[in-house]
């Protein structure tokens, strides 16, 4: 993975930067059901006027397995075995012309 290194803030052009992560289960999931497999956002934060200067998902790896043909028929057939919603109280307007 290519690391992209930023040396001042591009706002207020501060060299004081430094690294955070979110918290609370902020992190990046794979879109499939349950999102179990997930790596943490990394954000470079400027110290001085406290903008998020850059962020990152610090592992991406996890989700080259979910690009495959295989996994998005996965996320298809998940998709359609969805239960459909009701078309309940819909007006329906015939016009003849």
């Amino acid at each position: 993975m290519k690391q992209i290194v930023f040396e001042e803030c591009p706002y207020c052009h501060s060299k004081a930067l430094a690294y955070g992560y979110q918290t609370d289960e902020a992190r990046v999931v794979a879109d499939v059901r349950g999102g179990v497999f997930g790596s943490a956002v990394q954000h470079t934060i400027c110290l001085e006027c406290g903008s998020i200067v850059y962020s990152r998902v610090v592992k991406p790896d996890f989700l080259k397995d979910f690009v495959s043909e295989e996994a998005k028929q996965k996320k298809d057939e998940l998709d359609r075995a969805k239960p459909k919603k009701k078309k309940e109280d819909i007006l329906e307007i015939i016009v003849d012309e």
